[in-house]
């Protein structure tokens, strides 16, 4: 599976591909389209070379394509921007070895240590709810309808989702977005659990209440 120190080094690797229109149109185009869809030819130019080396699960080879794709829609001025969660760009963030990609057993302890706390969708999502970006209701139903799709359905719900995020200025932990969407094949149930609550935990947090890091409770999951 992806850890988190992948997820956000691709993240910027994405970012950096997206300054170039063509690499820009390429992934927009193959935006909520299956990987073997012609469309999405010129985007494996972008993502191929991240794939890891063992991908059983074809979530994990479609959540490299959907975070790209939508990092690649959102609107120019918030394409290289950060959420509060994710480390800055310009920060030291090397690339990945092979047996990093790969799912080493060792890299992944190495990168245990190094986590960073997080945001699920399902908290960004709360979030917007209580700052009153987003409608409580449409969302709600929205998000329960997302959790219940397999992974070809998730994948054609969320770039309606994140069109509706991006024109109130939501934006989402893209690594923690990856991990969660390469899980979904075989841990779908752990995610969707995490979204819901964090989701409900979001609109029902008091003013003073700091959002606790929820990384410890991800590995239970696991």
């Amino acid at each position: 599976m992806v850890n988190l120190k992948v997820a956000d080094a691709y993240v910027a690797h994405v970012r950096r591909q997206v300054r170039e229109p063509g690499r820009r149109a390429a992934l927009r185009r193959s935006l909520g389209r299956p990987v073997e869809d012609v469309v999405t030819r010129l985007a494996h130019a972008v993502v191929a070379p991240w794939l890891p080396a063992d991908r059983t699960w074809h979530a994990v080879e479609r959540a490299y394509y959907s975070v790209a794709a939508l990092i690649a829609a959102q609107p120019r001025d918030r394409q290289s921007a950060n959420t509060t969660a994710e480390p800055d760009e310009e920060e030291s963030v090397s690339e990945p070895s092979s047996d990093e990609r790969a799912g080493d057993d060792s890299a992944k302890a190495a990168t245990k240590a190094i986590q960073r706390p997080t945001v699920s969708l399902g908290g960004t999502l709360g979030q917007a709810v209580r700052d009153k970006k987003l409608n409580a209701d449409s969302i709600e139903a929205r998000l329960h309808l997302l959790c219940r799709q397999d992974v070809a359905g998730l994948h054609r719900m969320l770039p309606g989702l994140f069109h509706q995020m991006a024109a109130k200025e939501v934006t989402p932990d893209w690594g923690r977005l990856l991990v969660d969407l390469a899980r979904w094949e075989r841990d779908r149930d752990h995610v969707t659990k995490r979204w819901l609550q964090d989701y409900y935990r979001a609109i029902h947090r008091d003013d003073e209440h700091e959002q606790t890091d929820d990384n410890d409770s991800e590995s239970e999951d696991r």
